[in-house]
């Protein structure tokens, strides 16, 4: 019996003496997307352009026994995803999807397998990089929309129901003053080489080359506490692709002119002082905005932002999101409150008080002082 068809799917092809580069694989057939490795978002929108243009899906009465998976990602791709605020999450998420969920239809969809998947991406699906349950569940989220969707539009008879591993707890993990002056020093090229008692540098060695944009990424995620894609996206000037600085009043616009607001809310908020003078000077060294590399904006901080913390000799915990953590955790250390707190970094201020209420100097005050006077422990008198 003939092995089924794999459906297509992206793969960083790898040659001797040549660059890598991101191919298409169907049926044997091997298209170029012209992407290099560092252009990873830039494949995968590639590749979700060609699903669309080359399959139309047939749903038939809409059996979930008959319908691939496939299907119902190609459509959710082709109408839904281009109206997300981040389309290329649909399309990162729908590779690794479809070389697992792929040969099967919407009814092989169980607990079994969702399990399955997430222990295969966690092994390496198919030479993917291995990735931890939480990545996982965001690509079987995209999975459950996509299948919601079809169901709403009576693409399938029935609901698929897509059983998500446990969400992981929220990160708490936040930088001190030295481990954030390490960071932005590995961003720069230079490494720690000695220590004092207390863990801090005491000397260092220039070991590379600088990054500028990866230094004021972190520089401008800090003082700012704005979300890892909001500051890449940053520019001088109005725009309707991302936010902008207004460096004659002092305010950062997190959000473009027209671009609508989602969950992860983007208000305009004051420039900190201290950071001020940084956009000043890097206004006059750059075009566009300031994360800019070699006259053109970065998409994602990830190669750069994992030298730099290679070279402060810092673990894989220091992801580029730890900086809204430590801007935010900095401020409640400080005894702001989690209404300014909230106002100021975009953050709703249940999540402020759930997640890092704990490092205010305030924190349970009202409670603690229970425990004072001389009554404590006395109930009250019955009456005669």
């Amino acid at each position: 019996m003939p092995r089924p068809t794999k459906p297509p799917r992206l793969y960083l092809r790898e040659r001797p003496g040549r660059e890598p580069v991101y191919v298409i694989l169907d049926r044997g057939r091997e298209i170029s997307t012209g992407c290099g490795a560092e252009r990873q978002g830039e494949a995968e929108e590639a590749f979700s352009r060609y699903l669309a243009d080359k399959h139309t899906p047939q749903w038939g009465d809409g059996d979930p026994a008959r319908v691939p998976v496939a299907d119902v990602l190609t459509l959710y791709i082709e109408e839904v995803a281009p109206n997300h605020s981040r389309p290329e999450d649909v399309a990162f998420h729908s590779g690794p999807l479809l070389d697992y969920f792929g040969l099967m239809s919407c009814w092989d969809i169980t607990a079994s397998t969702c399990k399955g998947y997430v222990k295969q991406r966690g092994e390496g699906l198919n030479g993917r990089r291995p990735v931890k349950p939480g990545t996982a569940r965001r690509e079987l989220e995209t999975l459950r929309a996509a299948l919601g969707y079809a169901y709403r539009n009576r693409k399938i008879a029935k609901p698929i129901v897509v059983h998500l591993p446990e969400k992981a707890p929220p990160r708490t993990r936040w930088l001190t003053r030295s481990e954030a002056a390490r960071l932005i020093a590995g961003a720069l090229g230079f490494t720690p080489t000695e220590f004092d008692s207390s863990g801090r540098p005491t000397k260092w060695k220039r070991v590379g080359e600088p990054s500028y944009h990866v230094a004021r990424f972190i520089l401008i995620a800090l003082y700012s506490g704005t979300r890892h894609e909001a500051v890449l996206k940053l520019r001088w000037g109005v725009n309707s692709a991302g936010g902008w600085f207004d460096l004659d009043r002092g305010v950062l616009y997190r959000r473009g002119e027209g671009e609508r607001e989602t969950r992860k809310r983007r208000p305009p908020t004051g420039i900190p002082g201290n950071l001020l003078p940084h956009l000043n000077r890097w206004r006059r060294l750059t075009d566009i905005g300031p994360c800019e590399y070699d006259g053109r904006l970065t998409l994602r901080q990830k190669t750069g932002f994992a030298r730099a913390r290679r070279l402060a000799k810092l673990g894989d915990d220091v992801t580029p999101h730890i900086l809204k953590h430590t801007c935010i955790t900095w401020m409640l250390q400080r005894g702001v409150s989690t209404w300014d707190v909230a106002g100021f970094t975009g953050t709703s201020e249940k999540t402020i008080r759930e997640v890092y209420g704990h490092h205010s100097p305030d924190h349970m005050n009202a409670a603690i002082a229970v425990f004072r006077g001389r009554n404590l422990g006395q109930g009250r008198r019955e009456s005669a």
